[in-house]
């Protein structure tokens, strides 16, 4: 509870202004090319709906307020460095479906063997909900929400494991991690569970990997 709370408060300021997903924010894009773009970026949201995930979703740049801006398709883009306040956040893109049809930009939160990502995005309601309950509840406790991200997911070996989903998370985390038991013994005795995808993915990184 600690590490979460020192990594809420490290994150906390600039917390408005950054996600939206970025408003117009200093960053470095770094390009498939090799070119690297400094100035303004902006990342527009998506729904909440892996389905409209397309062409669509890009980032915008502007070496200057008043500059010519461009866009980028994620196929076109490496990473991008979003300067903000006092942290930098690193985004990549990756597919986030089992079907792999398209990419996404995502916030890296932890890099390693089993990343930890995540996105900020519209809730397309009627396609979309966090729970069955309330579609704009994201499950407490807030913490598990880290940066205020409402999709959260972890990546190993191209595969993804979501954390909100109808199916129970515990059954699919151990499913998604199989091949470590260590692991899996933790998430069956219930000492891991979803709120804890950080504790999660720093377990695996440092007692999983052969």
């Amino acid at each position: 509870m600690q590490k979460k709370l020192l990594l809420l408060m490290c994150f906390i300021f600039g917390v408005n202004s950054a996600f939206a997903q970025y408003g117009w924010t200093k960053a470095d894009v770094f390009l498939k090319t090799g070119d690297v773009k400094t100035g303004e970026a902006f990342l527009p949201l998506q729904p909440y709906n892996a389905i409209t995930i397309s062409s669509n979703e890009m980032v915008k740049f502007r070496t200057a307020r008043k500059a010519k801006k461009e866009k980028f398709k994620p196929n076109q883009v490496d990473s991008i460095l979003f300067k903000v306040e006092d942290r930098i956040d690193k985004y990549i893109t990756t597919y986030i479906t089992k079907k792999k049809k398209r990419l996404a930009f995502v916030h890296l939160i932890i890099e390693g063997n089993v990343s930890l990502i995540g996105r900020t995005e519209k809730t397309n309601m009627q396609t979309s909900r966090h729970n069955d309950v309330d579609p704009w509840d994201i499950e407490k406790p807030s913490l598990s929400n880290y940066f205020n991200h409402n999709r959260l997911l972890l990546i190993k070996d191209g595969n993804v494991l979501e954390q909100i989903k109808i199916k129970g998370f515990r059954k699919r985390a151990m499913e998604f991690f199989s091949e470590c038991e260590l692991l899996v013994k933790k998430l069956d005795a219930k000492e891991f569970k979803k709120e804890d995808l950080i504790e999660i993915t720093e377990f695996y990184n440092t007692n999983c990997i052969n």
